[in-house]
């Protein structure tokens, strides 16, 4: 892997050759090996400033990071199968099952702000609704300083009945303001709860968006395990069934060895053959049941073509 990500480096700096790269570490430290690269996105012949410039916004764009990133996957495919010495395809791109939400675009947002703009009217309402009180307070407060006590009796005093009016509507504007204020600030208070509580879920779908995506790495990293594991089985089988029919080549070529010991030494007495076994035997080519048998003409032996014809012989004796 880091051959092959040497590599990616060397390819990034061909696709993007005005991204100056710092520093690539590579990072085993999960289920698939990932590199972290630290590098500067630069721009040249700049009309303001000087010539040359930080550009992250000029040079990663939405459709820069799209062909990048093509161009990027089938480099680390080539290497991989290089230094792999293998034949993966890559696998085809596809759409995240999660999606980031922003706060603008939850439901009834709009619907909150549209009220909310209703209330900062309102707001603005009661904000001069309050600037009147004040005024009208110091009229009332007037009022209040220039009472003089009845002629009757001390303890009550006099006012009039355009005074009284004037009270009586300055308590009414103070109801009407209150009332508008707590409207608004108990809106105000709903839109910071939801905002907070948007802001929440947008954190956990972040987390969550993150975890699916590592698992589904773990999971793409383990079907190519599982792949490479049923190629390597494919192949032991394949070897097994040749070492099967090697081995089936040799019990044959053993077996008629024997024998054709056997009637050398049992039938025609030839002493040639008797001197070799006797050496084959005494250097444990031949074992003892081996041995035993190429001498003695009562050991039957069969090839393994007359074998399968006893067995052919008995499967159509058990038809009829």
């Amino acid at each position: 892997m880091i051959d092959v990500y040497n590599e990616q480096v060397n390819a990034l700096i061909k696709i993007l050759p005005t991204f100056k790269i710092a520093n690539a570490t590579i990072h085993f430290d999960e289920t698939s090996p990932h590199m972290h690269i630290v590098g500067v996105p630069i721009i040249e012949n700049c009309t303001r400033g000087m010539k040359k410039q930080v550009g992250k916004s000029q040079l990663f764009t939405k459709e820069s990071l799209t062909k990048i990133q093509d161009k990027m996957r089938n480099a680390c495919i080539k290497s991989f199968n290089k230094f792999y010495d293998i034949d993966f395809k890559l696998k085809e791109k596809q759409k995240g099952r999660n999606q980031d939400i922003n706060v603008k675009d939850m439901s009834d947002y709009r619907n909150i702000k549209k009220q909310l703009a209703e209330k900062e009217k309102k707001l603005e309402k009661a904000n001069k609704q309050t600037n009147k009180l004040d005024n009208t307070t110091k009229d009332i407060n007037q009022i209040l300083n220039n009472l003089k006590p009845a002629k009757f009796n001390k303890n009550n005093m006099v006012i009039s009945n355009e005074d009284v009016e004037k009270i009586k509507n300055f308590t009414q504007d103070v109801k009407d303001t209150t009332k508008t204020v707590r409207s608004v600030n108990d809106l105000n208070m709903a839109i910071r709860d939801f905002e907070h509580s948007a802001f929440e879920v947008e954190k956990e779908n972040r987390s969550l968006k993150y975890q699916i995506e590592e698992k589904d790495k773990e999971i793409y990293n383990l079907k190519d395990e599982l792949s490479t594991k049923d190629k390597i089985i494919g192949k032991l089988r394949t070897e097994k069934e040749k070492l099967k029919d090697e081995v089936n080549k040799f019990k044959g070529f053993w077996r008629n060895l024997i024998k054709h010991f056997q009637n050398k030494i049992g039938f025609d007495k030839d002493e040639h053959y008797k001197y070799v076994s006797t050496d084959l035997y005494k250097n444990g080519i031949f074992d003892d049941n081996d041995n035993e048998i190429a001498n003695n003409v009562r050991r039957k032996i069969k090839t393994l073509d007359e074998i399968a014809n006893l067995k052919d012989k008995k499967k159509n004796d058990t038809r009829f």
